[in-house]
């Protein structure tokens, strides 16, 4: 246990974890443009499932423009976090512009637009996927009423604020009660999220769930042995924490619940709940110690997690 000690006292004063300046993504998929940005932003190892959600949004989306035969651009822009209110919706569903909006209020800026294409624009904490891809698929079969669906609102940045043109909620909830059977089609698609290759961590989405995984398929032409792996599926999550070696997953139900994950069905753990002293989401340490991880959110202690006896020690 010392040895433990002290490399969490390397830890924390070597590398401890920083947040950094929002996260933004810009995807490409054919004619779908997506910009997604967020407060969430500390390692290429922790991500959140929100971030995830945005490339399975960019690829279905894509499925639905071909299926209705519309080619111009739609920007699906995307924004999780609004400091004047964290809990605030706002929903733009917008005809021929396609520029960026979201990405610029903030700056107090609206971008001109560029009379062209499409927009579904969201901020919000939470998304379901489903309900953005009714969104996508009625904005392009009622584009030339989508201007007319406005009611205005107050968007705040320091101590000044924009007036813009945005969706009721009302709206947008009748969208997304509808039935579609082309976003029932389209969801079916496996969308691989992440592959970290064989015998390593992999993500990816169908039918409105997360599966995490193993790879076990063998490279082409080697000789190795065929590994039995187990698959995790989740609705939905908080974030999950890759370890160094991709060899196993932390995912966090909620930023004090998680589960251990590495393939094996003998040490796929329960529901494990932690304290949670920090905003900052659990890190782990990069070495494992035999059947022990070691995973830290603060500088005042640790746990160390056995993954084969599924015990939780936390240490100060």
């Amino acid at each position: 246990m010392k040895k433990l000690i002290l490399f969490f006292i390397f830890l924390v004063l070597s590398n401890f974890v920083e947040a950094h300046k929002p996260k933004v993504r810009i995807g490409n998929f054919g004619n779908i443009k997506t910009y997604f940005t967020s407060g969430f932003n500390f390692n290429p190892k922790t991500i959140e499932s929100e971030e995830l959600k945005m490339q399975v949004v960019g690829r279905l989306s894509k499925l639905i423009a071909e299926k209705l035969g519309c080619s111009d651009t739609i920007m699906i822009e995307r924004k999780t976090y609004y400091s004047h209110d964290v809990n605030q919706k706002l929903f733009i569903l917008e005809n021929n512009n396609s520029q960026y909006k979201l990405a610029f209020l903030d700056d107090g800026v609206i971008l001109k637009s560029n009379n062209n294409g499409l927009a579904v624009r969201i901020l919000s904490g939470n998304i379901n996927v489903v309900d953005v891809l009714k969104l996508v698929e009625y904005s392009i079969l009622n584009r030339k009423k989508l201007n007319q669906k406005y009611i205005p609102a107050d968007y705040y940045y320091g101590e000044a604020k924009l007036t813009i043109s945005v969706n009721s909620e009302n709206f947008i909830r009748k969208i997304c009660k509808a039935q579609s059977k082309l976003v029932d089609e389209v969801i079916n698609n496996n969308i691989e999220l992440l592959n970290n290759g064989f015998l390593r961590t992999k993500i990816s989405w169908k039918n409105g769930k997360f599966m995490f995984g193993i790879d076990n398929s063998s490279p082409t032409g080697s000789n190795y042995p065929e590994f039995v792996m187990n698959d995790f599926e989740i609705e939905d999550f908080k974030y999950y924490v890759d370890s160094a070696y991709s060899d196993f997953f932390l995912i966090f139900h909620t930023p004090n619940i998680f589960t251990y994950f590495d393939g094996d069905s003998e040490c796929i753990s329960d529901k494990i709940e932690v304290e949670k002293s920090s905003w900052y989401p659990f890190q782990v340490s990069r070495d494992n110690f035999q059947d022990k991880i070691i995973l830290f959110d603060n500088k005042i202690y640790f746990y160390v997690y056995n993954f084969k006896k599924k015990l939780l020690q936390k240490i100060e």
